[in-house]
């Protein structure tokens, strides 16, 4: 079993119950005064993920389940297992690094003759129609197969884990996968880069996600950074006529998860971002994928912000910024049988966007939207969509609640203090919420 650095003892012996983080420390006692974060539990009701019992974590974690990880067998190793714990994260770790600290290439997680060369050669639609298959098929499924080894980190039940100051993870897919009870906060996930996208006849096709919350309830993520990191995707080549992706989802909520609560969180520069459900057929999400959403800063995010199917998203007092109008789809997606409450969110749009473009329909029935800015002033963009869309015009109601929620700000102070004081790198800092 691995060894792990000492472990962390909370001099108070405090559990601090508030998602409201501590006071700045003077530089002597900022090493005390940031290990409590891990102690902190969600608090009452701050959004879904503090109904039914509300969410803690590993805040009973005894003083020998509190680590400090600072390479990617370390995280690994901490945050398995289903007894409370804490992990704190020292500093920026890599993924795709191995345990001497060499890192490991895309062409190191290659097998069986597998080459984007000869991928490329093999399917062409000049010469090949429909979805790749066959033997170098099978080899990109078994060097994708070797990559999700070193990347995907498995979170166990009844943790947490926090960034210590501003550190990073990059290349990683943080799963939280069919397990209750967790807290993930002040960590910036970076470029959950694919190495192996693969060709289904139409367009390209990526694995990972930066964050994905599958079949899990009770989450809680809090002051996170996510992002693309060095690698853009408007930036990648086309083959075969269609961009060559990198990047699958920035945070998904999927597969019957439930009562999860995003706050606080800066996420920037994505294409296909947060969806929430995964199938228009996956009715056994009826009733699940309660997810609230507030007080985040959402940047450059071409389209799913979120994209809802079955779930109630409560939506509310968060920042939009969108700065190219060449990329961007839409933020709010309807899709079937979803109830997203959307309260006091603003949006700053680029000259060229109109705000009927802030919602999509994807087979839904309405949207409960009120309390939108747009470009410094009060829009119904639901109104908006409507009279641009009167074929697919959607009802302004939904079936849904908006569940537990802290105090709903005006719409212009929530935008200044988010953009204040969302994403990592904060719980440290001298910036109060």
């Amino acid at each position: 079993m691995m060894s792990f650095p000492l472990s962390i003892v909370i001099a108070t012996g405090l559990a601090l119950s508030s998602s409201v983080p501590a006071p700045a420390p003077h530089a002597a006692d900022r090493n005390p005064i940031s290990t409590e974060l891990g102690r902190q539990t969600l608090a009452a009701g701050d959004g879904w993920a503090s109904a039914d019992g509300g969410t803690t974590g590993g805040a009973n974690a005894a003083p020998e389940a509190v680590h400090k990880v600072s390479t990617r067998d370390e995280l690994a190793a901490a945050v398995a297992g289903n007894e409370p714990k804490i992990v704190y994260v020292e500093q920026h770790i890599n993924a795709n690094t191995a345990p001497d600290g060499t890192p490991i290439a895309c062409e190191d997680y290659g097998v069986d003759g597998y080459s984007l060369d000869a991928y490329l050669a093999a399917f062409d639609p000049a010469h090949w129609a429909g979805q790749a298959s066959g033997p170098l098929e099978d080899a990109r499924k078994a060097s994708s197969a070797n990559q999700r080894k070193q990347i995907r980190i498995d979170v166990g039940a009844n943790t947490t884990i926090v960034g210590l100051g501003d550190v990073q993870l990059t290349g990683f897919t943080l799963n939280i996968d069919g397990v209750d009870n967790v807290i993930v906060r002040n960590l910036r996930l970076s470029d959950a880069y694919d190495c192996f996208p693969g060709w289904n006849g139409d367009t390209w096709k990526t694995e990972w996600d930066n964050l994905v919350v599958s079949g899990s309830t009770h989450v809680w993520l809090d002051h996170l950074t996510l992002d693309d990191g060095g690698t853009a995707d408007a930036e990648q080549p086309e083959y075969f006529g269609e961009p060559f992706l990198r990047h699958d989802g920035l945070l998904d909520v999927v597969r019957q998860a439930d009562l999860v609560t995003i706050s606080w969180s800066r996420m920037v520069g994505h294409d296909k971002s947060l969806l929430w459900g995964n199938g228009d057929g996956a009715i056994g999400d009826r009733g699940r994928l309660r997810v609230t959403l507030h007080h985040n800063e959402l940047i450059d995010l071409d389209q799913r912000a979120p994209r809802v199917r079955f779930g109630q998203a409560h939506v509310y007092n968060n920042a939009y910024r969108v700065t190219s109008p060449d990329r961007y789809q839409y933020s709010w997606g309807v899709g079937v049988e979803s109830s997203i409450i959307a309260r006091n969110n603003t949006f700053e749009l680029a000259a060229g966007i109109p705000p009927a473009q802030v919602i999509r329909n994807f087979g839904g029935t309405g949207i409960d939207e009120e309390g939108t800015w747009v470009n410094g002033r009060h829009v119904s963009v639901l109104d908006a969509y409507n009279a641009a869309n009167p074929v697919e015009s959607l009802a302004p109601e939904v079936s849904g609640i908006p569940g537990p929620h802290l105090p709903i700000e005006p719409a212009p102070a929530a935008q200044e203090r988010v953009e204040r004081g969302a994403g990592s790198g904060q719980l440290d800092s001298s910036v109060t919420h």
